[in-house]
């Protein structure tokens, strides 16, 4: 038996973006801008580093295996078959197998390692056979019948299916605008686990150079021009298959003055969105998740709250895409409620977010989410009931990896203007992140397999709380995010980040606002609950 087996794996590390955030009010926001131009593609030299210090995040595609080994006995010189003339790989969705022996008379094709299965039929020399399953390592057998009746040795050989290009994942890039004289960074990487990547191109605007698989990184100085960028990469493998990805920004000088009027009442609602990762990398922690989690609600005594679960899963079943999962004990109920005694409550919070089943590895927490409040806005009766238009909103996230896609859905600022449109600006919003912190090198080297860079950005924009995945105990985390929802009561959250040396100036009914305050992020943190009333803020971002 002859059999090929060629894998490359590629390095990898995460991404990571800067975000804007939502508050609870009135007749939202008015802005201002100052005029200017970024209508021109400037040509700008710029150089791509192959970062080797990255380790690749893990497979979680059980279907890429390798082929399984030869086995010497099944080497027959005189009699046996070959698939698409012993290659090891097939972009086509069919095979050849050509047969030779000594006595054709009978012949059978199957899959079974021992020949256990397929039809015997008269023997031909050749036979092409259609692809039920791609991207994937096949193995077939073949067997051989002479005319008195004797069989032959059962022979194996195996092929890889792939017609899929490498894949590309920009992990950190510039904010869809960026202040001009802002240096800034694009780490992406590149790696194609059936094939072999032969090429790689990356440009920006009309400049092209080669570039490396693997992970990268392209340091964008402060002193770019004024104008429209597109940074491209393109890669292709040993089977012709090409992946192309690009991401864009525009460089500015413009700054826009806003008013925001907010209203505030004495309503003290909050609704909490559970995002768990319910991946299989999440096994070890998955093991304690509801002994870690046992002490969140005791915390948020005296709020009138609504908690919900969604997990990072992004294809469209029951357990993904934004939906709500139903509360495990809860007979069917989607939403725990202060109406519940405590105890029970934390028992279907903790119980939930324990999950059973294994699943997307193509993890998505920002996505979901988005995807939740997009089933609110197409009035999803349970996002509905879930989402409250007077209570302020509390994502908690756990995941041992970071955000794994690139689209829209996936970034964090197009997040925060999603709520900021849907509630007009009247939502406090805050993203608290359990995950491998970046820099944790004891997490990121045991359980936690990528740095959560786009999670912790998402936290550090709404002041949110930035946990550790890996902590045997997430008592002292989930008190700490408990403490950071009540402060939601003493929290203006803005539109976007305002920016230096431009004042920020709140007022009550006219009235300045003396009390202290933190800025962090998007959300203005006051030392204690603010008085109902409407208020205004008038604060300078970047346009």
């Amino acid at each position: 038996m002859f059999a090929q087996n060629r894998f490359v794996l590629m390095p990898c590390l995460f991404f990571l973006l800067t975000t804007s955030c939502k508050l609870t009010s009135d007749n939202s926001v008015t802005e201002t801008t100052t005029p200017g131009s970024a209508e021109t593609t400037p040509v700008v030299d710029f150089s791509v580093i192959n970062d080797t210090t990255q380790t690749p995040p893990p497979n979680d595609d059980p279907t890429v295996l390798p082929p399984p080994p030869t086995d010497p006995s099944d080497q027959n010189f005189q009699e046996g078959f070959s698939i698409n003339n012993n290659a090891a790989y097939t972009n086509q969705s069919f095979v050849d197998l050509n047969f030779r022996t000594l006595a054709p008379s009978k012949i059978k094709v199957g899959h079974a390692m021992n020949c256990s299965d397929g039809i015997w039929e008269t023997y031909i020399p050749e036979k092409r056979i259609a692809l039920t399953e791609l991207n994937k390592t096949l193995t077939y057998t073949v067997q051989f019948e002479d005319w008195e009746g004797s069989k032959s040795a059962c022979y194996r050989q195996s092929i890889t299916h792939d017609n899929i290009g490498p894949e590309i994942v920009f992990q950190t890039y510039p904010a869809s605008s960026i202040e001009i004289g802002t240096a800034s960074e694009i780490t992406f990487y590149v790696r194609d686990d059936r094939s072999e990547i032969i090429s790689m191109d990356c440009s920006m605007n009309s400049t092209t150079k080669p570039c490396l698989a693997g992970s990268n990184k392209v340091s964008l100085p402060a002193e770019i021009p004024i104008g429209n960028y597109t940074f491209t990469v393109s890669a292709k493998d040993d089977l012709n298959n090409i992946t192309t990805k690009s991401i864009t920004w525009i460089v500015h000088s413009l700054y826009k003055k806003v008013l925001q009027k907010i209203t505030v009442n004495n309503y003290k609602k909050v609704d909490v969105l559970f995002v768990i990762d319910n991946s299989g990398s999440m096994e070890y922690e998955q093991k304690n998740m509801a002994q870690r989690t046992s002490q969140f609600l005791s915390i948020l005594q005296g709020l009138d709250y609504q908690i919900a679960v969604t997990t990072t899963d992004p294809r469209n079943i029951n357990l993904g895409d934004g939906r709500l999962i139903s509360l495990t004990g809860g007979t069917g109920a989607k939403v725990i409620t202060s109406s519940l005694p405590v105890s029970t409550a934390q028992n279907l919070l903790s119980q939930t977010l324990q999950r059973s089943e294994t699943g997307s590895g193509d993890e998505q927490g920002i996505r979901a989410v988005y995807r939740a409040i997009e089933r609110y806005n197409s009035n999803e009766s349970e996002l509905r009931s879930f989402l409250r238009n007077d209570a302020q909103l509390s994502v908690v996230l756990i995941s041992d990896e970071d955000e794994s896609a690139n689209s829209i859905k996936n970034d964090p600022a197009s997040l925060l203007s999603l709520i900021h449109a849907t509630w007009g600006g009247q939502k406090r919003f805050n993203f608290n992140s359990i995950i491998t912190r970046p820099g944790d090198s004891a997490c990121h080297s045991t359980h936690g397999y990528t740095y959560g860079h786009r999670y912790a950005s998402l936290s550090s924009m709404t002041g949110g709380v930035l946990g550790n995945v890996c902590d045997m105990d997430y008592t002292n985390q989930v008190t700490g995010i408990a403490d950071e929802i009540r402060r939601l009561l003493k929290t203006l959250t803005l539109s976007c980040q305002p920016v230096n040396p431009f004042p920020i100036v709140i007022k009550k009914e006219s009235t300045f606002v003396s009390q202290s305050y933190t800025l962090e992020g998007l959300n203005i943190k006051f030392t204690k609950e603010l008085d109902p009333g409407s208020y205004e803020v008038e604060y300078t971002c970047l346009k």
